[in-house]
């Protein structure tokens, strides 16, 4: 933008190399998005990281990762986890909501290994 006051018959001109230049601007934001998404995440993030990539409590981290269910590295005495293993692990075990309430109770209900006091 070379005119500091553009003209009224400068204006479609003026709009036409804006146009460009975002069409420039689009073509530069695909490109940064397509290499980010093919480069793989291989950093290794601490337990907090691994909170928030998670959404969870520090304490519910911990107690998956006793029980073996979410995927971690053990340096030394810390704990790393990779982000993409932990979002990979998070979409497989995302609930679709496919099972009804009274399917959930039936699966409660078999699992158990006592009837309740109280009448369900």
């Amino acid at each position: 933008m070379e005119n500091a006051n553009p003209s009224f018959d400068s204006l479609p001109h003026l709009v036409g190399s804006l146009i460009n230049e975002i069409e420039g601007l689009k073509s530069l934001v695909k490109e940064a998005i397509g290499m980010k998404l093919s480069e793989p995440d291989n950093r290794l993030v601490g337990i907090d990281e691994a909170c928030k990539i998670l959404r969870r409590k520090k304490s519910t981290v911990y107690h998956m990762v006793r029980d073996g269910v979410l995927p971690h590295y053990k340096v030394g005495k810390m704990l790393e986890f990779r982000p993409s293993e932990l979002i990979a692990w998070q979409e497989q075990h995302a609930c679709d909501g496919s099972k009804s309430s009274g399917e959930i109770l039936a699966e409660m209900k078999s699992t158990m290994r006592r009837k309740p006091k109280s009448g369900w």
